[in-house]
């Protein structure tokens, strides 16, 4: 026992030189109440208050108060309107401070297809960066996992994880790179009281090992405050009180307000402070008064606190063997540097590929649905235009058959993103922010992730139709068949892609027709280009629906392709030109179409990016 105190001692001494104490002066923050109207609604009203290392602080207030707005603004995720922050005294610097701090939201959500080992082991390669050496990476891993007493289920799926071990597991992602400040927004919300106190015991030991934790809760109990050691109270947007638990009593006296015997006082405090607000506020001096603060000991002996809350869950804890990781000085300021995050890019965007194709394969069902879909759908195209594509009786059946295919592989690639992509962004909003990776890196990795599904989805449409509709057997026209419709799949992907980075999947069903029906309107099959009003005759060129058609048109009908064959006594198209002619096609080159399609991805991929980029920065 005596020497696990030293170790934690050492470990607390060796921590403390890393430590960051927070304070903040006359905070503001306002948000507009209506477009047209201009007014605004004060959220802050100057609250200060100073949360130290080593101590577990809770935010604490009803409803509205304003907890999760500090907590944004003291996270770095919104800025103040007005109102200054200071670590350890100094200004703080966002950038400096984003990189030694982490945000766990109230509505955090993990990787549900990797197993706790997995998504500790990828935090760890993206967190820690390539000067940490795997050895020193796996020993990292392996302590939290048996810090957080996650062992007996660190090859489970966290989809199959209950809540306080999702919770548990959400902490031990930051953890990987022991940041010296870690922020939490109701880490206790839909988790019963013995889990509730469970979390809040190990959010009070990682403050023992000298971090500042700080907490928002709605309303806790006796029972998780004995390890609060400092408490922040809120009412209408401005401090309460701030202090320690066992002053609150004092403090309620000296403002003439008397708890009920065998009342919590924090209750108390909960109940009577909208009534009071004017006195309980310039008491507290709107969080400047230090009177009721008691200085916390990081060396201050944890077995009380576990004897007085009856916590059981975390015996076999041994925080104390976290390290932290060291390097030559000279190195760790060029690093950071370089690039606020740990890893390059290539090395962000290979990780993040890995961890999307192994999320694919753990859960292969809809990979098989969507690629049933394709091959069921040709058979059934293929046995309804059997045969076609040597007579020129049916030539425009061909045609339609040609525009059937586009829109059919453009509708799957577009529908399949739009579902899937805005599920990840609650995961990728917390890991963005707390500095895993780049924007770039991620959109990069889900783009490359989702092709090789949508290819080979593509290839076994193209193959089946193809001969099953009777196509010229030439393998230059195949090929440049199935390249028009990779090519036009990719772009209505990246099309998908924006509709998801800018909506939820609800909206995203709702507005996806938005964004596709002016592709098919001006594609060349419903209305020509020389029929068109001049003024609207630009969308055609931006259409990529349309230099898919021309694509597919010029490699069944084009390439010099001789006369069809002709079943009946006259056949208009016998003459592969004169459908060309009268499609307003007889000019085009498929290289102009191989361009166009590039450029149209390009630009839409730009704007995607963008869009996510900015969808990123917002909490909602």
């Amino acid at each position: 026992m005596a020497s696990e105190r030293s170790d934690s001692q050492s470990a607390s001494s060796s921590i403390s030189e890393d430590s960051l104490n927070i304070s903040f002066e006359d905070i503001n923050y306002t948000v507009r109440t209506g477009v047209l109207a201009g007014g605004r609604k004060t959220i802050l009203q100057n609250v200060c208050g100073t949360f130290n290392a080593g101590e577990l602080t809770v935010i604490m207030g009803q409803s509205g108060a304003g907890k999760s707005t500090l907590m944004d603004i003291l996270a770095g995720y919104t800025k103040p309107t007005r109102g200054q922050i200071f670590v350890n005294g100094r200004i703080r610097n966002e950038n400096t401070f984003r990189r030694r701090s982490c945000y766990i939201l109230q509505d955090d959500r993990v990787q549900d297809m990797l197993t706790i080992q997995e998504s500790l082991n990828i935090a760890a390669e993206l967190k820690l960066g390539n000067h940490i050496s795997s050895e020193q990476k796996r020993k990292r891993v392996n302590e939290i996992i048996v810090s957080l007493g996650l062992m007996r289920v660190r090859n489970t799926r966290a989809g199959d994880l209950s809540g306080g071990q999702k919770k548990r597991l959400a902490i031990g992602l930051e953890l990987i790179s022991d940041p010296p400040v870690m922020f939490l927004d109701e880490p206790t919300s839909g988790l019963d009281s013995s889990i509730s106190k469970h979390l809040v015991y190990l959010l009070h030991l990682l403050a023992r090992q000298g971090r500042t934790l700080v907490v928002t809760m709605h309303q806790p109990s006796a029972g998780l405050l004995q390890m609060v050691d400092r408490m922040y109270a809120m009412v209408a947007g401005r401090c309460a009180y701030m202090g320690s638990v066992p002053h609150l009593l004092t403090y309620l006296s000296r403002n003439d307000l008397m708890c009920p015997p065998y009342h919590s006082p924090v209750d108390f405090l909960i109940e009577i402070c909208l009534d009071n607000a004017e006195k309980l506020v310039k008491c507290s001096q709107n969080g400047r008064s230090t009177d009721w603060i008691t200085n916390v000991s990081v060396e201050t002996d944890s077995n009380l606190i576990r004897q007085n809350s009856n916590v059981s869950a975390f015996d076999d804890v041994f925080l104390t063997s976290l390290p932290t990781p060291r390097e030559d000085q000279t190195r760790k300021i060029l690093l950071k540097l370089k690039s606020s995050y740990s890893t390059s890019f290539w090395k962000q965007f290979v990780t993040l590929t890995r961890r999307s194709l192994l999320t694919i394969w753990r859960s292969p069902w809809f990979t098989i649905m969507i690629t049933g879909i394709h091959c069921s759908m040709a058979l059934f195209i293929g046995f309804l235009f059997y045969n076609i594509g040597e007579d020129a009786k049916y030539v425009r059946d061909n045609f339609n058959f040609l525009y059937f295919s586009l829109m059919f592989l453009m509708f799957t690639a577009f529908s399949a993103v739009t579902i899937t992509f805005p599920e990840q962004i609650p995961v990728v909003r917390r890991e963005h922010f707390n500095r895993w990776y780049t924007t770039g890196a991620y959109y990069a990795s889900t783009l490359v992730s989702t092709l090789p599904t949508q290819t080979v989805c593509t290839l076994a449409y193209a193959c089946i139709v193809y001969w099953m509709t009777g196509q010229p057997p030439e393998i230059v026209r195949f090929i440049t068949f199935c390249v028009t419709l990779i090519l036009v799949s990719y772009v209505a992907l990246c099309v998908g892609l924006l509709n998801g980075s800018m909506f939820n999947v609800k909206n995203g069903v709702v507005f996806g027709p938005f964004f596709i029906m002016p592709f098919t309107i001006f594609s060349g099959f419903f209305l020509r280009y020389c029929d068109a009003p001049f003024f609207v005759r630009w969308m055609f060129h931006i259409s990529f629906l349309k230099h898919g058609l021309v694509g597919l048109v010029l490699a069944i009908f084009g390439m010099d392709r001789p006369n069809l064959l002709c079943s009946q006594l006259y056949c208009h198209y016998k003459y592969p030109k004169q459908f060309l002619l009268e499609s307003d096609m007889l000019d085009e080159k498929y290289a102009i179409v191989i361009i166009a399609l590039f450029a149209i991805s390009f630009v839409v991929m730009t704007l995607s990016y963008i869009i996510l980029r900015i969808r990123l920065k917002c909490k909602w």
